[in-house]
Order: C-alpha cells, then structure tokens, then sequence
C-alpha cells in the first residue's frame, strides 16, 4: 500500500433517490486530474429483476428501508443470489460514509492506507451482508443504511489495526510497545494532557514498563494483567525517582497510579484505532429473550426496548445538572476527561477539578443509573444480579448514554438551525458541499456557524468555559457533521 496521492478533500457522493437505482447499482471510482470522482453503474440484471419485483407487487414495502430489511429477513432463511446482490447494492451509501468517517479518522495517525483501500475493504464486508448485519434488529429505531455504516465503521478500524499489528496486543501489551516519542504524542493529542500532568503520566508509564514484564509469555499470546504487587512496584517506583532523581513532580499512591495507567490505557487504544461505538448494539443483554415465534418475538423486543429506554430517560433526567453536562461533555461531544475537568473546573470546581475526578464522577453515575435500571426492569424480570451482571450491563448503558447524549445535542442544534435565516441555511449548506468541515483549514468556525452557535449556547446555558483549542473545535465539528449527514443526507 502506498500513501494517497488524491487531493484530500473528500470526494462527492449524490445519492440516489430512485428504488430501482437503489436496490440496482454500485459505486464506483474513476481517476481525473489527479484526484478521484464517483459515480453509480447500473447493473441490468438487477435493474430488471427489480422493476419485476415492483410491477408484480412481490415487496410489501414502499419505503427504501424497509424493502432493504425485507430482503435482509428473507436472506437469514433462504438462499438467493439476486437478493443479496440488491441489499449489497442498498448499502453502497453506508459503505462511502464509512470510508470517509473512518479514512478522516486514520490519516493523520498512519498515512499508509488510501482512500480507496478503506473503500475495497468496506465493499470485501458488504459482500456477506447477512454476516455483517447478524445482529441488526429491525424492531429498534435504527435505520438499517445507519446499523450497517456503524458496523462497517467498527470492522475498518479494526482491519487498520490488525494491518498495523495491533491485534494481539493486550492492554498491558499495548503500553509495552508504544514507543517514548508516540506515548508523548498519544498523552498530549487524545489525553489533552500537558505541563506537569503530562510529565506525571510519562513518568507512570515508563515505571509501567521497567517494572512489569513476563518472560514466561510466548511471542504471539497477549500480556496477562498485572498483579496488585506490579502495581504497588511501579508506585514504589515513581515515587522514588521523584525522591531521589530531582523531578518536580508531586508523589501517588497505588489508587491514583492505577487510573493513571488505565487512562494510559484507554489514551493508547484511541489514538491507534479511534472508537467508532456501535449504536444499533446498545440494548443487547439488557433483557433474556423469550422462546416465542418471530413476531411476538420482535414485539416483546421492542416492547423492552421501549421500558428500556422510559426507564434510562428518567433516570438520566433526574440526575444532578452537573452529571448531566459531565455526560454531554463526555459522551456526546467526545471531549476528553481532561478537557471535561478544565471545562467544569471554572464553574463547577467544587463537582470536578481534576481528571481523576472526572473518571470518579462518571463512574459514580454509571452506578446510580445501572442500579435504577436493575431495581425496575431486571430485578422484575427474576433475573439474578451479581457482579459480572452489573459488568455485563456498562457497555450496552454507554451506547445508550452516547445515542442519548448526541440526540440532546442534535436537538440544540436542530433549534439554533431552525432560528436561522434562509441565506444563513443556504451558506451552510454550500459549505458543507464544497469543503470538509473536518479539514484542518476549514476550522475556523466562520465557516461553521452552527458549531460556533452550539459552543456559544452550551456556554450560556450551562456557564462553561471552552479553551480555543483544535481538538474542542474538532469535536464540535465533528458533531455538527453528523447532525447534517442524519438530516439532510442529499446535500453530501
């Protein structure tokens, strides 16, 4: 693989809008002028095939996705050929969105895989459709083009990472094979540390690999965790080179160096393969599922979905309004904990000041909301609940606190759109036609008045304080992406 040498501008995209196109072509590439163009080519034999199934009133459905989920289902119980070729024709928006997300996410961090390598391995996954959507259930709310471009996202990512030889690297094993110099960079561009935090942090992590190895472990099996004595050692550790070594740094105790590491950890996993979440998974395990046919079956998934949903809504509604901002801060804007604490720390110093805080704070409110969750739903259902129940339940409640999160946001950003005039809508969208909000010279929220007005709002509404940094910028912009892709998607 060689580096890209397209403009870096991302390519457009016009979606289709006819049924028989839809279901009947794919996307291509074509070079001109140094740069990449796309454009749909029609297969005839989906096209006929499709226009039968029309005119013979064989698909019950009229609507786009819903004839898509049709075939999905029948494709789970019957082999055919030409269906499956129509929903891998479906699913060609999902796979350039992915690309893209995925591509803009990857290129300053290894700038090894072209756009069109992102764009060959989405298509290599589309080729199983039923594979890829094994798990898309049609009772919930997500579109299905929304589930499969999640699904493609996640599988991307970890396609880069396997290539970069990141597979079988273990959270301690990760830590071990990061290089001085990419540990600093990873600290200071996804931890947002800096000053004496980051030198802190450095310093844990060097004591991390001084102390902790295994030379018991062959060459391809992952690290296993380190013992609590590896840990009280790397303690020992830092403490003393402070002592005795002249560092200015102030000492731990074995509590604060473990967060340490495990935010080293998470920083680390970020910045080698950034997290794409799979929203379209979040209520999986929430509930057993129950020995009845297919309907009653999607019906009572929906029906717990919904509980679900009421239940987490009004526990998250009764929260404190510190937690509240803490969760859009953290889970809808993407903002680091670092960044979470100098935020709040201005006005909300007494709730958070430092990042460990943040990390206490957040996992203190996963509790009180998992716990409301258990006591309504679970502890009804008979369901026994012990520790790896509870274990089991945090990452189904994080997607739920991301949808929720970024839907509270694209709600403040629906509203300040709507405010604006007809000439200020039609500048933004110009806009997001002709640049990438997410390139690096299009930052200047001039460009993006939506980003600009959200910040403005969050900093009226809630009396926060933003540093005018790139990546904050970044995450507002990133946001407003989204919000843009989901509502006016033919304007891509």
């Amino acid at each position: 693989m060689v580096k890209n040498h397209w403009k870096s501008t991302f390519m457009k995209m016009q979606k289709r809008t006819n049924l028989v196109m839809q279901f009947s072509s794919f996307l291509c590439l074509k070079e001109e002028s140094s740069s990449l163009i796309t454009y749909w080519k029609i297969t005839p034999e989906l096209e006929q095939n499709m226009r039968q199934l029309l005119d013979q009133q064989e698909i019950l459905a009229e609507e786009d996705d819903l004839i898509a989920q049709e075939f999905l289902e029948w494709l789970r119980d019957n082999q055919d050929n030409l269906k499956k070729k129509h929903l891998i024709a479906y699913l060609q928006e999902s796979c350039f969105f992915a690309t893209k997300k995925v591509y803009q996410r990857f290129k300053n961090c290894w700038n090894i895989f072209t756009w069109q390598d992102y764009f060959q391995w989405a298509n290599l996954l589309l080729a199983s459709p039923t594979k890829l959507l094994a798990k898309y259930n049609q009772s919930l709310r997500y579109k299905l083009t929304t589930y499969a471009r999640s699904k493609i996202e996640s599988q991307l990512i970890d396609r880069a990472y396997q290539y970069m030889g990141w597979e079988r690297a273990s959270d301690w094993g990760l830590l071990r094979q990061l290089k001085s110099g990419t540990r600093k960079k990873c600290l200071q561009i996804i931890g947002g540390l800096k000053d004496s935090d980051l030198e802190k942090y450095l310093l844990v992590w060097e004591c991390f690999n001084v102390v902790y190895s295994s030379k018991t472990i062959k060459k391809n099996q992952k690290l296993p965790p380190p013992s609590a004595n590896h840990f009280l050692k790397i303690t020992q550790e830092y403490n003393f080179i402070v002592k005795n070594k002249g560092a200015n740094l102030p000492n731990i105790n074995q509590e604060e160096c473990n967060l340490i590491i495990s935010n080293c950890i998470e920083f680390a996993r970020q910045y080698c393969s950034p997290k794409i979440l799979n929203s379209g998974e979040y209520t999986e395990n929430l509930v057993d599922q129950v020995n009845v046919n297919v309907r009653e079956e999607k019906e009572l998934q929906k029906e717990e979905y919904n509980q679900v949903d009421t239940i987490l809504t009004n526990a998250f509604y009764e929260l404190d309004l510190t937690q509240k901002i803490l969760f859009e801060l953290w889970k809808g804007l993407q903002l680091t904990q670092t960044e979470i604490a100098e935020i709040m720390g201005v006005n909300y110093g007494e709730f958070v000041r430092e990042q460990y805080q943040v990390t206490r704070q957040i996992n203190s409110t996963r509790q009180e909301l998992l716990e409301k969750l258990v006591r309504e739903i679970l502890a009804d259902s008979q369901i026994t609940i012990t520790k790896q129940k509870f274990k089991e339940l945090k990452n189904p409640l994080d997607q739920w606190l991301q949808e929720y999160c970024k839907e509270v946001l694209s709600q403040k950003i629906t509203e300040i759109y709507q405010l604006l005039s007809d000439n200020e809508k039609s500048t933004i969208m110009n806009n997001f036609q002709e640049k990438n909000f997410t390139d690096s010279d299009t930052l200047n929220h001039d460009l993006n008045p939506l980003a600009k007005n959200l910040k403005t709002k969050l900093i009226e509404d809630y009396q926060l304080f933003f540093p005018e940094t790139n990546h904050i910028n970044l995450c507002f912009v990133h946001l407003v992406e989204d919000w843009f892709i989901n509502n006016y998607p033919n304007f891509i």
